[in-house]
């Protein structure tokens, strides 16, 4: 098995083909070139949600970025940090590469048909981790330079007109202002989520719940259940505070000119008001890619990337092998390896 693995992650990181439109794409682009870039930014293979009114948006910055000779800009925030449940922790793994890739494929019949190409802009927002989620800020230093890395190793074999950034919100403003203001915000929105119902604060924490990294900044591991709880209802305050605060300091970064707004699994919640575009973090999956696992997926014939959550790893452990990548692809930590899920 590991000469035909070898294989499939040589040629589906370094050999990425070009869209060739059929001939009757080739007429939909002759007379409507923004309706059909908007038609493949809209398959469902990728699409998970958005508004009527993203829908409207979206088709007019296509349309402005035909006129200008501009390329389509993507503007996808992310957390910033991998998860402390994944072995990699704190830097990416498979999950990463796999949603680059992914990404591409859902661009790629821009690329072909726009020139001016596309920018995929990966955008960390882990300004708030430490006071909200309590990760080491040397965890998240690391996690924001390797993966700085791996897209630089990544581009060297993606389409020349797809240009894909990479920056951290807190270098573009006051992080300590911010914090701040969120900090002096707390107490009183505390207040008000003590207002709400049972059923309205479970609702409002359950990402919370898996996202605190209990032994990370501070040692919170001996505190009582009453006390995480508290803890918990804290990181959902201060997250829901930074969705507030953050755009006097970003303003309409992410929606301004031809910027389209872009969600992983986020854009599936109520947060998400705006209905924005919401992507699959990869083929079949909806688990972020800082979240989750990268595996292949084998059903005997084929092999499959994807990205798998904590529950997802433990259910399918005992069909997993681990599969040495030899010579190895990417010359980073954590890609000496992978792993593969037989016979589902």
């Amino acid at each position: 098995m590991q000469d035909s693995v070898n294989s499939y992650l040589r040629q589906l990181l370094t050999q990425i083909e070009e869209h060739a439109p059929t001939k009757d794409e080739q007429r939909k682009i002759a007379t409507d070139k923004a309706g059909y870039i908007f038609d493949k930014l809209m398959r469902k293979k990728f699409r998970r949600r958005i508004g009527e009114t993203t829908k409207k948006d979206i088709h007019e910055k296509i349309e402005v970025s035909l006129k200008e000779g501009k390329p389509l800009h993507f503007c996808m925030p992310f957390g910033g940090y991998k998860h402390y449940w994944n072995p990699s922790h704190p830097e990416p793994d498979w999950a990463e590469l796999f949603n680059l890739r992914y990404m591409t494929d859902y661009v790629l019949p821009v690329l072909a048909v726009h020139e001016p190409g596309v920018v995929l802009e990966y955008i960390s927002c882990d300004v708030v981790l430490r006071v909200m989620n309590n990760y080491p800020q040397a965890a998240l230093d690391r996690y924001f330079e390797a993966f700085g890395k791996l897209i630089d190793w990544y581009s060297q074999y993606a389409p020349k007109n797809l240009k894909i950034n990479f920056f951290r919100t807190a270098n573009k403003y006051d992080r300590d202002r911010l914090i701040h203001q969120i900090e002096d915000a707390t107490p009183e929105r505390l207040k008000e989520f003590s207002r709400l119902s049972k059923d309205e604060q479970e609702s409002e924490i359950h990402r919370s719940v898996r996202n605190i990294m209990w032994n990370g900044d501070k040692d919170l591991t001996e505190l009582s259940e009453a006390e995480k709880r508290k803890r918990i209802i804290l990181s959902r305050v201060i997250e829901l505070a930074y969705y507030e605060f953050e755009p006097q300091y970003l303003g309409d970064y992410y929606t301004e000119g031809n910027h389209i707004d872009t969600w992983f699994s986020g854009g599936l919640s109520p947060d998400n008001i705006d209905e924005s575009l919401t992507l699959a973090g990869s083929y079949g999956s909806v688990v972020d890619f800082w979240i989750g696992r990268g595996v292949l997926f084998n059903d005997g014939s084929k092999f499959r990337s994807t990205i798998i959550s904590q529950q997802q790893y433990a259910a399918l452990k005992n069909k997993i092998k681990t599969i040495e990548v030899k010579p190895q692809l990417v010359p980073l930590k954590n890609y000496h390896l992978i792993e593969v899920i037989e016979n589902l």
